[in-house]
């Protein structure tokens, strides 16, 4: 081991001449109440940078119980397939957030035989908290819950836990004006490429679009219904959909992401001969700008979501669990309102012969 490795607090307080506490003090920067001058400080700094001396982040950290590190959580590592644009944005704002708060970011994707394992192992103090993107039926955030280490869900909720923190989308109201969208441009033959059923934002956006059909007298049918849960995945579902009789597919598809939607559109393209928007009108979830102004061709219309928003406000209050700050009970579940935004890639339903 090299000298600079090996400087301790004690070496630093022998060479300067003050004691061990003061020597703490200054390289920590804490407060005392006793004044130390900044002649006294300067010293200090001065000499452990001579001496090469690097503090020991495991100690500060058993010392302090503190790490001033938080773990983001996805379901699997399967998230960052394929390029998303979803997660780009997700992880842009966590990660400047978490800078801008003086945390180090960790990223857990470990897989666990069960959620007590995995509680167990992001409680093992290498983190202070966790950012969870998980399954609205998964039970880690209950299981957290039971060891008191704090978490805020985003672009989640929790069925086990009715107040755990999170902030979301509202996704009911997202799907409804999706559907709205098609409805004012006479689309009624309306399907929705769906993604897994364990997703709160699956299940909130289809339970808005499904109502706005109905609402309009426009009910749902099984067969315009086709699952992807990802934009690398199958597509064999949506070949089946869109390869029926010209009067018995839809005329309008609502995407649950954007990512999937932009797939949708080079599938009907390419593989079913149908264009986008004359034949097929496409709306996509998201408002990402992987499928923005020159993202895809033609560009998507989108109800947009504040993704960077979202995950930078879950940081915010994941930092201010940890920090044990007061926070308003209504201001612990967040949900930001989505908005449309309108491109080439919608427009009036058919005309039918």
């Amino acid at each position: 081991m090299s000298r600079a490795q090996g400087v301790t607090l004690s070496d630093i307080a022998a060479r300067t001449g003050v004691s061990k506490v003061t020597v703490s003090y200054v390289l920590n920067n804490r407060q005392t109440r006793v004044r130390i001058s900044d002649a006294t400080r300067e010293r200090v700094l001065a000499t452990a940078r001579e001496m090469g001396y690097h503090p020991n982040a495991l100690a500060r950290a058993l010392t302090r119980k503190r790490t001033d590190t938080i773990t983001l959580v996805m379901q699997s590592p399967q998230v960052f397939r394929g390029g998303s644009g979803f997660m780009t944005e997700m992880m842009h704002g966590v990660v400047e957030a978490a800078n801008a708060l003086n945390f180090d970011l960790m990223l857990h994707t470990r897989s666990e035989p069960d959620a007590e394992a995995e509680a167990r192992a992001l409680t093992d103090g290498r983190s202070d908290g966790a950012i969870l993107l998980r399954d609205r039926d998964d039970p880690l955030a209950a299981r957290l819950s039971e060891r008191g280490h704090p978490y805020v869900l985003v672009f989640s909720r929790s069925q086990e836990v009715s107040d755990a923190w999170f902030v979301d989308t509202d996704n009911v109201y997202g799907g409804r004006i999706a559907a709205e969208h098609l409805l004012g441009l006479g689309h009624r033959r309306i399907g929705f490429i769906t993604g897994s059923a364990h997703s709160a934002a699956v299940v909130d956006r289809r339970a808005g679009f499904v109502d706005a059909l109905r609402d309009a007298g426009c009910a749902p049918r099984p067969e315009w219904e086709a699952r992807m849960h990802y934009a690398g995945d199958d597509v064999a579902p949506l070949l089946a959909m869109m390869r029926r009789p010209a009067g018995e597919r839809p005329t309008a598809l609502f995407a649950w992401s954007d990512d999937v939607a932009r797939r949708a559109m080079n599938v009907l393209r390419d593989e079913c001969g149908l264009r986008v928007p004359e034949d097929v009108s496409v709306i996509g979830f998201d408002g990402t700008e992987a499928v923005g102004e020159r993202g895809s061709r033609p560009r998507l219309t989108s109800v947009a979501q504040p993704i960077e928003r979202i995950a930078a406000r879950g940081v915010e209050l994941l930092a201010a669990r940890v920090n044990n700050d007061d926070v308003a009970g209504e201001s612990r579940q967040v949900l930001f309102p989505p908005a449309l935004i309108e491109r080439d890639s919608c427009c009036r339903a058919p005309v039918e012969s």
